[in-house]
C-alpha cells in the first residue's frame, strides 16, 4: 500500500488541454511582441537598406533643386550626381570639381565651393566658370546663399573667418573673424537668418554674420550636416549618432529614429521630405519627415 501511495497520478485531460492553451496564448503573445517590435526597427532603423548606392569614395553635400522634391544634387570630391527621381537613379553633373558645400537657385543657377573651389553654372550645371573671387583663400569649407537673393552668399574658410559677398562672389569682405562651420541661409519675413556651429553649439545671426546668439543644440556629437527649410522653420541635422530635427527653428530637437550616420542632409521646402546620405554613401528618403524611409 505505501508503495503505491507513492505513485503520482498523470493530471486530469481538462488540466492539460488548459496548460496546452496557456502555452498557446503565451507563444502568440510572444510572436505578435516580436512581429511589433520588428516593424518599430523597420520605421526607425537604418538597417532599412537604402534606396541608392552611391558608390563615391567621400560625403560632402546634398540639396534639393528649388521646389522639386524629386531632383536632387549630391556633392563628392570629385563632382556631382543628379536625380530626378528622388534618389533612386543618378547621373553625373558636368563639373568634377570638390563639391564641399553647394547652393542651387532658380534659374538654373548652382554654385560650388569646396578646396581651391569657387565655380558657377547657369544651365543647370551642364557648363562652369571659375568664379574670378577676391578671397583671401579658395579653400571654402562652408557655403550658403541668400534665398531671397542668390548673389548674396557667405563662405567660412579653412583658413578662419566668415566672409560675405553680395556680388556673385566676386568680392568679399570679413563680417567674422571667428570659425563658423556649416552656415545655412533661411528667409524670414524680417530679413535672411544665418544658422551655423560654432565651438559652443548651434548659434543664428540676423545681421549677416557679424553678431550671432545660440539656439538650441541637438544632441549630436560631432554635428557634421546641417539643412534647413527655405523659411527655417524645419531644421535636421546628423552626425555619427544618428538624425535630429527641429520644427520651431531649432529652438528644441527631437529623434526621428534614424540610427546611420548622416554626413549630408537635405529637407524640401515644405518640410516634408528627408534626404540624406550615409557615410559608406548609402542615399536614403522619408516623405514624412523621419517617420518611415523609402525602399528600393
Amino acid at each position: 500500500m505505501s508503495g503505491r501511495r507513492g505513485v503520482k497520478k498523470p493530471p486530469p485531460r481538462r488540466a492539460t488541454s488548459r496548460l496546452r492553451l496557456g502555452l498557446g496564448i503565451g507563444l502568440a503573445v510572444i510572436v505578435a511582441f516580436a512581429i511589433g517590435a520588428l516593424v518599430v526597427l523597420n520605421r526607425t532603423n537604418a538597417t532599412v537598406e537604402p534606396l541608392s548606392r552611391l558608390g563615391t569614395a567621400d560625403v560632402h553635400s546634398l540639396t534639393f533643386v528649388g521646389d522639386d522634391a524629386q531632383r536632387l544634387l549630391f556633392g563628392h570630391h570629385d563632382g556631382i550626381l543628379e536625380t530626378h527621381d528622388g534618389g533612386r537613379t543618378w547621373t553625373k553633373l558636368g563639373a568634377h570639381d570638390d563639391a564641399m558645400g553647394m547652393s542651387a537657385a532658380a534659374g538654373g543657377s548652382i554654385v560650388i565651393a569646396g578646396h581651391d573651389v569657387l565655380t558657377a553654372s547657369s544651365d543647370g550645371g551642364q557648363t562652369w566658370t571659375n568664379v574670378a573671387t577676391d578671397l583671401p583663400s579658395r579653400d571654402v569649407h562652408g557655403f550658403a546663399r541668400d534665398p531671397a537673393d542668390p548673389s548674396h552668399m557667405w563662405a567660412a574658410l579653412a583658413t578662419g573667418g566668415l566672409w560675405e559677398s553680395r556680388d556673385a562672389g566676386l568680392h568679399f569682405g570679413q563680417v567674422y573673424g571667428e570659425n563658423v562651420l556649416l552656415p545655412i541661409a533661411i528667409d524670414l519675413a524680417s530679413g535672411t537668418r544665418l544658422v551655423a556651429i560654432a565651438a559652443a553649439g548651434l548659434v543664428q545671426s540676423d545681421d549677416g554674420g557679424r553678431t550671432w546668439t545660440p539656439l538650441g543644440t541637438p544632441d549630436l556629437y560631432p554635428i557634421v550636416s546641417l539643412a534647413a527649410t527655405t523659411n527655417g522653420a524645419v531644421l535636421v541635422a546628423g552626425g555619427p549618432d544618428g538624425l535630429r530635427r527641429s520644427d520651431d527653428g531649432g529652438r528644441s530637437w527631437k529623434d526621428p529614429g534614424f540610427k546611420g550616420d548622416p554626413f549630408a542632409v537635405a529637407v524640401s521646402t515644405d518640410g516634408r521630405t528627408i534626404a540624406l546620405v550615409t557615410r559608406k554613401a548609402d542615399f536614403y528618403r522619408s516623405d514624412d519627415g523621419g517617420g518611415t524611409w523609402a525602399r528600393p
